[in-house]
Protein backbone atom coordinates (compact mmCIF):
# COMPACT_ATOMS: atom_id res chain seq x y z
CA UNK A 1 0.00 0.00 0.00
CA UNK A 2 2.57 2.52 1.04
CA UNK A 3 4.29 1.63 -2.42
CA UNK A 4 1.70 2.52 -4.64
CA UNK A 5 1.31 5.81 -2.20
CA UNK A 6 4.75 6.55 -3.54
CA UNK A 7 4.51 5.87 -7.02
CA UNK A 8 0.58 7.41 -7.97
CA UNK A 9 2.29 10.70 -7.79
CA UNK A 10 5.06 9.67 -10.11
CA UNK A 11 2.71 8.11 -12.50
CA UNK A 12 0.88 11.75 -12.31
CA UNK A 13 3.28 13.44 -13.66
CA UNK A 14 4.75 11.34 -16.10
CA UNK A 15 0.87 11.56 -17.63
CA UNK A 16 1.25 15.01 -17.25
CA UNK A 17 4.19 15.22 -19.24
CA UNK A 18 2.65 12.89 -22.31
CA UNK A 19 -0.34 15.34 -22.26
CA UNK A 20 -0.89 17.40 -25.97
CA UNK A 21 -1.06 21.07 -25.85
CA UNK A 22 -4.09 23.44 -25.01
CA UNK A 23 -5.19 26.89 -26.69
CA UNK A 24 -3.32 29.73 -24.53
CA UNK A 25 -5.41 33.39 -24.65
CA UNK A 26 -4.90 36.43 -23.30
CA UNK A 27 -6.79 39.40 -24.30
CA UNK A 28 -7.60 43.06 -22.71
CA UNK A 29 -11.19 43.38 -20.15
CA UNK A 30 -11.33 46.89 -21.64
CA UNK A 31 -12.28 45.75 -24.87
CA UNK A 32 -15.43 45.89 -26.01
CA UNK A 33 -15.64 42.40 -28.24
CA UNK A 34 -19.49 42.80 -28.88
CA UNK A 35 -18.40 45.78 -31.04
CA UNK A 36 -16.59 43.31 -33.64
CA UNK A 37 -18.68 42.80 -36.90
CA UNK A 38 -15.55 44.02 -39.44
CA UNK A 39 -12.28 42.98 -40.15
CA UNK A 40 -9.17 43.35 -42.16
CA UNK A 41 -6.60 41.02 -42.07
CA UNK A 42 -3.32 43.07 -40.89
CA UNK A 43 -0.36 43.93 -43.15
CA UNK A 44 2.26 42.66 -40.23
CA UNK A 45 1.00 38.83 -40.63
CA UNK A 46 3.49 36.15 -41.35
CA UNK A 47 5.88 33.52 -40.68
CA UNK A 48 9.11 32.94 -39.38
CA UNK A 49 11.54 32.26 -42.82
CA UNK A 50 11.60 28.71 -42.34
CA UNK A 51 7.98 28.10 -42.62
CA UNK A 52 6.57 26.69 -45.94
CA UNK A 53 4.62 29.52 -48.13
CA UNK A 54 1.89 26.22 -48.12
CA UNK A 55 1.35 26.06 -44.42
CA UNK A 56 0.46 30.33 -44.24
CA UNK A 57 -2.19 29.99 -46.76
CA UNK A 58 -3.73 27.16 -45.04
CA UNK A 59 -3.39 28.77 -41.67
CA UNK A 60 -4.43 32.03 -43.82
CA UNK A 61 -7.41 30.25 -45.18
CA UNK A 62 -8.56 28.32 -42.01
CA UNK A 63 -8.87 32.24 -40.20
CA UNK A 64 -11.14 33.52 -42.93
CA UNK A 65 -13.32 30.80 -42.61
CA UNK A 66 -13.74 30.96 -38.76
CA UNK A 67 -13.97 34.48 -39.41
CA UNK A 68 -16.68 34.36 -42.08
CA UNK A 69 -18.55 31.34 -39.73
CA UNK A 70 -19.16 33.83 -36.67
CA UNK A 71 -20.18 36.20 -39.29
CA UNK A 72 -17.66 38.64 -39.37
CA UNK A 73 -17.09 41.01 -42.62
CA UNK A 74 -13.76 41.07 -44.49
CA UNK A 75 -13.04 44.88 -44.97
CA UNK A 76 -11.11 46.53 -47.73
CA UNK A 77 -9.05 49.13 -45.46
CA UNK A 78 -8.56 49.64 -41.63
CA UNK A 79 -10.42 52.61 -41.31
CA UNK A 80 -13.37 51.04 -42.27
CA UNK A 81 -12.83 47.30 -39.59
CA UNK A 82 -13.43 47.58 -36.41
CA UNK A 83 -10.63 45.08 -35.50
CA UNK A 84 -7.50 43.99 -37.46
CA UNK A 85 -6.80 40.03 -37.68
CA UNK A 86 -3.00 39.34 -37.38
CA UNK A 87 -2.03 35.63 -37.46
CA UNK A 88 1.79 34.35 -37.26
CA UNK A 89 3.30 31.15 -37.80
CA UNK A 90 6.26 30.82 -35.70
CA UNK A 91 8.66 27.50 -35.74
CA UNK A 92 8.92 25.51 -32.67
CA UNK A 93 10.72 22.39 -33.08
CA UNK A 94 11.70 19.72 -30.78
CA UNK A 95 13.44 16.78 -31.08
CA UNK A 96 12.06 13.67 -29.07
CA UNK A 97 13.01 10.23 -28.98
CA UNK A 98 10.25 8.15 -29.66
CA UNK A 99 12.53 4.93 -30.47
CA UNK A 100 12.10 1.97 -28.49
CA UNK A 101 14.41 1.27 -25.89
CA UNK A 102 15.57 -2.63 -24.01
CA UNK A 103 16.44 -2.18 -20.57
CA UNK A 104 18.57 -4.25 -18.60
CA UNK A 105 17.89 -4.32 -14.62
CA UNK A 106 20.10 -5.65 -11.90
CA UNK A 107 19.71 -5.20 -8.36
CA UNK A 108 19.53 -6.64 -4.81
CA UNK A 109 17.11 -6.41 -2.07
CA UNK A 110 17.76 -7.71 1.38
CA UNK A 111 16.02 -6.60 4.43
CA UNK A 112 15.71 -2.90 4.04
CA UNK A 113 18.21 -1.83 2.11
CA UNK A 114 17.91 -1.58 -1.69
CA UNK A 115 20.10 -1.64 -4.72
CA UNK A 116 19.40 -1.16 -8.59
CA UNK A 117 21.07 -0.62 -11.66
CA UNK A 118 19.47 -0.06 -15.62
CA UNK A 119 20.70 0.54 -18.77
CA UNK A 120 18.78 1.90 -21.66
CA UNK A 121 19.80 0.83 -24.96
CA UNK A 122 18.39 2.83 -28.16
CA UNK A 123 16.61 0.33 -30.70
CA UNK A 124 16.01 3.06 -33.43
CA UNK A 125 17.31 6.93 -34.02
CA UNK A 126 16.16 10.01 -32.77
CA UNK A 127 12.83 11.78 -34.36
CA UNK A 128 12.70 15.63 -34.81
CA UNK A 129 9.28 16.85 -34.68
CA UNK A 130 8.13 19.57 -37.45
CA UNK A 131 6.37 21.94 -34.58
CA UNK A 132 4.67 25.00 -35.28
CA UNK A 133 3.45 27.90 -33.15
CA UNK A 134 -0.13 29.30 -34.22
CA UNK A 135 -0.28 33.00 -32.56
CA UNK A 136 -3.54 34.98 -33.59
CA UNK A 137 -3.58 38.52 -32.53
CA UNK A 138 -6.90 41.02 -33.06
CA UNK A 139 -5.61 44.44 -32.98
CA UNK A 140 -7.25 48.07 -32.46
CA UNK A 141 -7.53 49.75 -35.40
CA UNK A 142 -6.99 52.79 -34.76
CA UNK A 143 -3.44 52.44 -32.34
CA UNK A 144 -2.71 49.03 -33.39
CA UNK A 145 -2.84 47.74 -29.62
CA UNK A 146 -2.94 44.50 -28.87
CA UNK A 147 -7.04 43.42 -27.73
CA UNK A 148 -6.56 39.33 -27.86
CA UNK A 149 -4.58 36.67 -28.45
CA UNK A 150 -4.86 33.25 -29.01
CA UNK A 151 -2.22 31.03 -29.62
CA UNK A 152 -1.62 26.95 -30.18
CA UNK A 153 1.63 24.65 -30.47
CA UNK A 154 1.16 21.93 -33.43
CA UNK A 155 2.73 19.31 -34.68
CA UNK A 156 2.92 19.12 -38.59
CA UNK A 157 3.44 15.84 -40.51
CA UNK A 158 6.59 15.45 -42.62
CA UNK A 159 5.08 12.98 -45.40
CA UNK A 160 1.14 14.43 -46.35
CA UNK A 161 0.34 17.97 -46.59
CA UNK A 162 -3.52 16.95 -46.68
CA UNK A 163 -2.78 15.96 -43.02
CA UNK A 164 -0.71 19.32 -42.17
CA UNK A 165 -4.24 21.23 -43.56
CA UNK A 166 -6.47 19.02 -41.62
CA UNK A 167 -4.26 19.65 -38.58
CA UNK A 168 -3.72 23.23 -39.04
CA UNK A 169 -7.77 23.73 -39.54
CA UNK A 170 -8.27 21.73 -36.29
CA UNK A 171 -5.76 24.25 -34.45
CA UNK A 172 -7.00 27.27 -36.00
CA UNK A 173 -10.50 26.35 -35.43
CA UNK A 174 -9.60 25.65 -31.67
CA UNK A 175 -7.82 28.77 -30.81
CA UNK A 176 -10.70 30.90 -33.06
CA UNK A 177 -13.00 29.02 -30.40
CA UNK A 178 -12.01 30.41 -27.41
CA UNK A 179 -12.62 34.18 -28.64
CA UNK A 180 -14.83 36.25 -27.21
CA UNK A 181 -13.58 35.67 -24.12
CA UNK A 182 -15.95 34.48 -21.30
Amino acid sequence: MKLLALLTPLLLIALTGCSSTKVVTDYNPRADFSRYERYTISDTSGADKVISPFIIENVKESLQRQLKAGLYTLVDTQSNADFLVRYYIAEAAETIDKSPRLGLGFGSFGGNFGISTSVGVPLGKDKINRNIQIIIDLLNPVDKKLTWRGSLVIELDDRDPKVNANTIERAVTAIWSEFPPA
